[in-house]
């Protein structure tokens, strides 16, 4: 399932090669992926289980379900 993400970050605005506050379309698994990796990294696959259902729980209780945009700005959630 693809969601709508906002790209505003420099790092994901490198890794997409767009503009800041650009949409992007991308899959869901992949978007909780990134974010578990950005906010606990390399650390115990337990921590990590939690990080995943926290972040897809975030998303889910901002619309992504729906089609709404969701940011990729910490600060902007």
């Amino acid at each position: 399932m693809k969601i709508k993400v906002k790209i505003s970050t420099n790092g994901n605005m490198k890794y997409y090669n767009c503009a800041k506050d650009t949409i992007k379309e991308i899959e869901l698994e992949d978007y909780i992926k990134c974010v578990v990796a950005s906010e606990v990294g390399n650390t115990a696959i337990e921590a990590c289980k939690a990080q995943a259902i926290a972040s897809r729980s975030f998303a889910v209780s901002r619309g992504v379900l729906e089609g709404k945009v969701i940011s990729d700005d910490a600060s902007k959630a």
